[in-house]
């Protein structure tokens, strides 16, 4: 557990670095970065589910939704809010919404790649 602990701190870190940067003033970059958003928070959400199920193992996915879509949308808010006081960067509401799409698809992912893993055919050790 400690090491997905220190994976979203890491990530979270990686975030907060990305929104440090400057953004370039080339209108066509704004595509480019909604989807930086989006990854950026679909993989976030990944490690946070990944973090609060080894937390709590016996809570559904679905039960953690709420509170790590929630987390999720705290530190984009939080994030925004960040960069509002470098003045090279500005606060963009639109990106939290970006943040929250790759969030939910972060959350949609999980719960793919985890009921394919709990479906998976179980090889059974021969005798021998």
């Amino acid at each position: 557990m400690r090491l997905r602990l220190l994976l979203a701190l890491l990530w979270l870190g990686v975030m907060v670095g990305l929104a440090s940067i400057p953004s370039p003033g080339d209108p066509s970059s704004g595509a480019i970065a909604n989807a930086v958003h989006a990854v950026q928070y679909a993989v976030f959400t990944i490690i946070l589910l990944s973090l609060a199920r080894a937390a709590l193992p016996r809570l559904p996915g679905r039960v953690l939704l709420v509170p790590v879509l929630g987390v999720a949308l705290l530190v984009g808010a939080a994030q925004e809010w960040y960069q509002s006081f470098l003045p090279y960067r500005s606060a963009d509401p639109d990106d939290i919404i970006f943040d929250a799409a790759g969030a939910v698809a972060g959350w949609f992912l999980w719960m793919v790649a985890t009921s394919l893993w709990r479906r998976r055919p179980q090889r059974q050790l021969a005798a021998g």
